[in-house]
């Protein structure tokens, strides 16, 4: 894989990306088929639970680095080492999630704050009765939709830019076996908006393919994917029918969105790390 050199080349790592799930997508579709498996037979076995919400993530953890290490590396029997890596990959991207969460909650206060100013009265009036407060909030949300509406566009242009400077976090950390997140925070300087492009540019056209895909599977399946409400009644009257959409769903989300990130990520680390230090001379 060629490596890229000073500001980040969009298209050509637009590009590596998609090369990287061409050329591998025998182990990329493996590695999703069998993490897909194990978080139905999660579902089936723990249902919808903290147990189950926490095989799921360690599950795409692991797939994650298994898809970064076959990126940097190539394609490797399977090992115990994959655990080894899927864990600190989950701690890395857990410690990013813990900020991310933190910039989103004090966006979402600020915007609060902005719907409830005009009702500031009726609050202090209402006091502590929370049905009063419910009906205040609502008929707020409802008077001014467009104030809601700017405040998920900033938090999520946000996020998308943070997320951005810590693109390298995954990578560095299957690459160098420790926990690596703040590192990545130096080595992007200067790229955040070019990685941005990037990710936007290759992601965002895959995710529309990938939720095509979902939706032609649920259509196979029998399945009215479109309404949350009514994959949660199918969930609980039919497990079995919802795993199986569910399996489908993964795999299809995994050998796609999950292959293209890894495979982006890998190749924007490999040229945003610091060259290795000289040794010493005798």
């Amino acid at each position: 894989m060629a490596v890229p050199a000073g500001k980040v080349p969009i298209f050509e790592s637009m590009g590596a990306a998609l090369r990287f799930v061409r050329a591998q997508w025998r182990p990329v579709l493996a590695v999703a088929a069998a993490t897909s498996l194990i978080q139905c037979v999660a579902f089936l076995a723990l249902g919808v639970s903290l147990p189950f919400l926490l095989v799921v993530f360690f599950a795409a953890a692991c797939a994650h680095a298994a898809f970064l290490s076959t990126a940097l590396n190539g394609p490797a029997p399977p090992s115990a080492a994959l655990l080894g890596d899927g864990a600190r990959v989950f701690a890395a991207v857990a410690a990013v999630g813990f900020f991310m969460a933190i910039v989103f909650f004090m966006v979402f206060y600020i915007a609060m704050g902005v719907l409830i100013a005009p009702y500031a009265e009726q609050v202090k009036a209402a006091a502590e009765d929370q049905a009063a407060l419910t009906q205040i909030m609502t008929e707020a949300v409802q008077n001014q939709p467009a104030t809601l509406m700017w405040a998920l566009i900033v938090g999520g242009a946000l996020l998308l830019l943070l997320t951005s400077r810590f693109y390298a976090a995954a990578p560095a950390t299957v690459d160098r076996k420790r926990i690596v997140v703040f590192d990545s925070w130096r080595w992007t300087k200067g790229n955040m908006l070019r990685i941005a492009a990037a990710r936007l540019g290759v992601l965002f056209p895959a995710f529309i393919l990938v939720s095509m895909l979902q939706s032609l599977a649920a259509l196979a399946l029998g399945v009215n994917a479109a309404d949350p409400a009514a994959l949660a009644g199918l969930a609980q009257a039919s497990p079995f029918q919802f795993a199986a959409f569910y399996f489908a769903a993964g795999v299809i989300q995994l050998a796609l969105l999950g292959a293209l990130e890894a495979g982006l990520s890998a190749y924007l680390y490999q040229g945003l790390r610091p060259a290795p230090s000289a040794p010493p001379q005798a």
